[in-house]
């Protein structure tokens, strides 16, 4: 049966939960992220740290409650809205946690949502703007009764970091986009890159938080679109991007920096984690055949230290020499 959690507040989560929190927000703060890819990391974050087999982020907008990020679960499309009835609907209405212990017996969980998650079990957190409710976080497990009140505490301060991201959003609307972002590939530009690497070294400066940085050159990409249009080059481009944001996380930003140079920002990751990264990239763009084969290429990766944006980008760049070199 279908319970509503109460009011009290259960214990704090673990350390190790609350430190990954806390760097979430750091990090979401740090990127300036919008409310949109706030919800996408946290709602992939949500699935991680309560072990759901899936997860949902959905603000209700008049009578529905429109999906803004979702983790699929395995054979499973990602839902463009949840049922205002139910789970979702009780937990929007009476702004507090709900959970569904047993999916199968209870009869507000409509097949729909069943087919959706496949899920034994469900967990509803309310997206609590003001005293409002906005809408609600969805967490889905595969067994019964699988969540816990510490699930419950973790998924209150998730929604605490996208409240805070729908306030910055209703309260300071942010640029078009295409200030900040490459029209073709849909990346960051150089102005959002430089942006990012600056407050990713006042970070490492201040808290000790480090990251890695990747930058892939692509070479031929001038002669592939001489030879097969620029249509082919620029559908090149966006196939590369594709690849990128595939094999990087959530928490990690891409960036086309220039016309044939993209970069790869990796907060939290070592030089030895950017590597592996770097040879998956590799190796997915090499199954690609970017325009026929014509364009290859090539990578420079660096752990940031304590340093100056200029040094940074004369480390990498003789990584990415040493890396053409080899090749």
């Amino acid at each position: 049966m279908m319970r509503a959690m109460a009011d009290q507040r259960p214990a704090s989560p673990r350390p190790e939960r609350l430190l990954a929190i806390i760097e979430l927000q750091n990090a979401i703060a740090a990127a300036g992220m919008n409310a949109d890819e706030a919800m996408h990391i946290v709602c992939v974050r949500a699935a991680q740290l309560t072990a759901a087999a899936g997860a949902a982020i959905a603000v209700a907008e008049g009578e529905e409650l429109l999906v803004r990020a979702a983790t699929r679960a395995t054979g499973a499309a990602a839902p463009s809205r949840l049922p205002r009835t139910g789970g979702a609907g009780a937990c929007l209405a009476e702004r507090r946690p709900v959970a569904i212990e047993d999916a199968a017996a209870d009869p507000r969980v409509d097949a729909e949502t069943r087919a959706r998650t496949g899920a034994a079990s469900l967990l509803y957190v309310p997206l609590l703007y003001g005293e409002a409710a906005v809408g609600v976080i969805e967490v889905a497990a595969t067994r019964r009764g699988a969540f816990t009140d510490e699930d419950v505490e973790t998924l209150r301060l998730l929604a605490q970091i996208i409240a805070i991201a729908l306030h910055r959003a209703y309260t300071y609307p942010r640029p078009r986009q295409d200030i900040l972002h490459d029209p073709i590939t849909g990346l960051g530009n150089r102005r959002a890159y430089d942006e990012r690497i600056e407050a990713e070294l006042a970070r490492n400066e201040r808290y000790g938080h480090s990251f890695s940085l990747a930058r892939l050159g692509l070479d031929g990409l001038e002669d592939a679109g001489d030879r097969l249009g620029q249509v082919a080059a620029d559908e090149a481009l966006r196939e590369l991007a594709m690849i990128l944001k595939r094999d990087t996380r959530a928490i990690d930003a891409c960036f086309r920096i220039a016309a044939d140079e993209f970069a790869i920002v990796m907060p939290g990751t070592s030089l030895e984690g950017a590597r592996i990264l770097v040879e998956r990239c590799r190796a997915h763009l090499a199954e690609a055949r970017l325009c026929d084969g014509l364009v290859r290429a090539t990578f420079g990766v660096v752990e940031a230290e304590a340093e100056t944006p200029d040094s940074l980008a004369a480390r990498v760049t003789a990584s990415s020499a040493e890396d053409r070199a080899r090749r």
